[in-house]
């Protein structure tokens, strides 16, 4: 063998071991992603890039931690509280800053004032006539965004909405514009959690059971824009995994503010059918692993003083095992955009001048309730679908 050739083949090999621990050392690339004022980790956060036309994205866990195997040379972090961030280099903590004002932290106790449940009970008493009086046409703005460690999907809707009231129990729209940007050729477009915002609404969920099962405090260091306002935080009595908090008017007895999170244990608790996650459990091995969610909304009142929800902000990452692949389902979920652990999305809200929805083919779609795990008629199916299909235009990521 020649020099020129041994010369040749020592580069490949030195090539090779570069690329080799380059590969090793991107492998083990660990970064935290956590809250620049209070230093606690930023749980979920997505850490995604475009490289060459491959989509490639990290999610950090509940310390906070994201590891990355892949290069990149712009890293985007997103989650919905925090401003995004772009990076070039990898630091060894990640700092975002909130979108939104936070209040400090409450202590809740087994001791609390007696005046707060009898508030409530007044705001459960009063809620039909304060906030489910008119099936009102509002202006909607939706957008929803959706990650796996491979792909990326968003999908941004306007149009009207016609709100629920106490008669009429179902929601409806009618899209004006609806656009896609996904990293692959799916041109489905996703209204779940617009679902989910709506009917999981926090004042129509708020009942006597869930202020009993409860334990309140009120924030002393909250200041509100009158006399009247006050915040007040919640435990849950049974389970860790649940808390909040929420604006209260004590003079007219509404909310105007609400946080709600909820851990994998009380989301199956509330949200599943006890019966179909056994039976799931038996048949499939279908078992939810993981399961977060976070509601955020802001109602705002209307000239004759009922309230409406003027905001809505919602994350969820649900991470689910299943030993039986079922290719009935697994259709299902390709055709209304299922499969992606973490998601999250914005719902606003405001008045239009428009009294109803338009009329004909396709001007309207009725939206049912939200589901995570449910028995399916073929009739629900096929509104599942027709809902996964709605008329909009796609671009690539």
């Amino acid at each position: 063998m020649g020099s020129q050739s041994r010369n040749s083949f020592s580069r490949q090999w030195l090539l090779l071991l570069w690329l080799l621990c380059a590969a090793t050392a991107w492998g083990q690339r660990r970064v935290v992603v956590a809250d620049a004022v209070s230093r606690e980790p930023v749980v979920r956060a997505s850490l995604f890039t475009k490289d060459g036309g491959t989509f490639r994205a990290a999610i950090s866990d509940e310390q906070g931690v994201a590891r990355i195997d892949f290069t990149f040379r712009r890293l985007t972090v997103s989650h919905l509280n925090y401003q995004q961030l772009q990076l070039t280099t990898l630091p060894d903590t990640i700092w975002l800053h909130t979108k939104y004002r936070q209040t400090p932290e409450v202590v809740v106790t087994n001791k609390e004032p007696v005046w707060i449940r009898e508030k409530l009970r007044q705001v459960v008493k009063l809620k039909e006539r304060n906030y489910f009086t008119r099936s009102d046409t509002m202006a909607m703005d939706y957008h929803t965004e959706s990650l796996d460690q491979r792909s990326i999907y968003r999908y941004h809707m306007t149009g009207l909405l016609r709100m629920r009231n106490s008669e009429n129990k179902r929601y409806a729209i009618s899209p004006d514009t609806s656009n896609i940007v996904a990293s692959d050729s799916t041109t489905l477009t996703d209204v779940a959690n617009l679902r989910r915002m709506l009917y999981e609404d926090f004042v129509a969920e708020l009942d006597r059971g869930f202020i009993s099962n409860h334990r309140w405090a009120e924030n002393p260091d909250y200041e509100g824009r009158s006399k009247n306002e006050i915040e007040l935080v919640f435990r849950s009595k049974q389970r860790v995994d649940d808390r909040g908090r929420l604006v209260i008017d004590t003079a007219r007895c509404v909310i105007l503010q609400a946080r709600r999170f909820t851990g994998t244990e009380t989301n199956r608790h509330e949200r599943m059918s006890a019966v179909l996650y056994a039976m799931s459990q038996v048949l499939t091995g279908y078992k939810v692993v993981k399961w977060t969610r976070d509601y955020h909304v802001s109602y705002d009142e209307r000239p004759d003083g009922t309230f409406f929800p003027r905001e809505v902000r919602y994350k969820t990452y649900m991470e689910t095992q299943d030993n039986d692949t079922d290719q009935q389902q697994e259709e299902f979920h390709n055709q209304t955009g299922g499969g992606f652990p973490n998601m999250e999305a914005t719902l606003r809200i405001s008045p239009s001048r428009q009294s109803s929805l338009p009329t004909g083919d396709g001007a309207g779609y009725t939206l049912p309730a939200s589901w995570y795990l449910r028995y399916s008629s073929d009739e629900a199916r096929q509104q599942e679908v027709t809902l996964a299909n709605l008329p909009a235009t796609f671009a690539v990521f």
